[in-house]
């Protein structure tokens, strides 16, 4: 049986293809180019984890395997060490200024470079993501070209399509959709400087704690019930790092992340 669930709980998240805007409208200082990634292992993902087609979650009934994670990414801020002076609506953040765009999370383990950036050279202490789906009534730039190239993500912000094996070992295709908007907030421990040796940095989505409970449990989300629970999950499922490899793994083994 297939279910096609689209919810709207209290979050939703935002990516993109990017441009630099420094905001505070002083000299400009030296840049560096950096880019982000992202891969869908938690922290404490075995190494087997790494090889698989897909994510698995349990196995026999109250199961789940998610096929495709994608995600709807807007605008993304480097917040400098210190904190960042806000007049009114005006910031003095160094703001990554990104039209919305598609973001195929990875299933595989694998760690996947989603944009190529300048920056201010600087030490910074986090990473702000705004999540947002796009509509047609949006003034953002790249809007209409976002829905253009993708009218199925109109108030859609997260697509997950898999299969849920019940109570009683009968499997259902799924797709969950999800439109809610929320701040995501990623802290860097220790901050990150950036110079000429820092080239990466990436943000690890727990895509698998997005359908289990506290006890670890898989949710089903063909229940329209379980919407918000998944998508307070989804809000605590982010960290960022310095990752110069590209490898997935924090640099400094410290990153830590949240949604809050």
């Amino acid at each position: 049986m297939a279910h096609s669930f689209s919810a709207r709980p209290a979050f939703s998240l935002a990516s993109a293809a990017a441009l630099l805007a420094a905001c505070n409208g002083t000299a400009p200082r030296a840049s560096q180019p950096i880019s982000l990634a992202v891969n869908s292992l938690s922290a404490a993902a075995p190494a087997g984890a790494r090889l698989a087609a897909a994510i698995q979650i349990g196995s026999g009934a109250n199961s789940l395997t998610i096929n495709q994670a994608e995600i709807v990414l807007a605008r993304i801020e480097l917040s400098p060490s210190g904190g960042c002076a806000t007049t009114g609506e005006t910031d003095d953040c160094d703001e990554l200024q990104v039209g919305p765009t598609l973001v195929t999370l990875p299933v595989d383990g694998t760690t996947k470079v989603v944009l190529d950036a300048v920056v201010p050279t600087g030490t910074y202490s986090g990473l702000h993501a705004k999540l947002d789906a796009v509509t047609g009534g949006d003034d953002e730039p790249g809007a209409a070209a976002f829905l253009t190239a993708h009218p199925d993500f109109q108030g859609v912000s997260v697509k997950v399509s898999g299969v849920f094996t019940d109570a009683s070992n009968q499997t259902h295709t799924f797709t969950f959709t999800s439109a809610a908007d929320a701040e995501i907030e990623a802290g860097f421990q220790p901050p990150v400087t950036v110079g000429a040796s820092t080239s990466n940095l990436t943000v690890a989505v727990d895509v698998a704690s997005w359908f289990k409970d506290a006890t670890g449990a898989v949710i089903d989300p063909t229940n329209a019930a379980n919407a918000a629970a998944i998508g307070s999950n989804i809000e605590r499922s982010f960290r960022a790092f310095e990752d110069d490899d590209r490898d997935g793994i924090d640099d400094h083994e410290g990153g830590t992340g949240s949604g809050d």
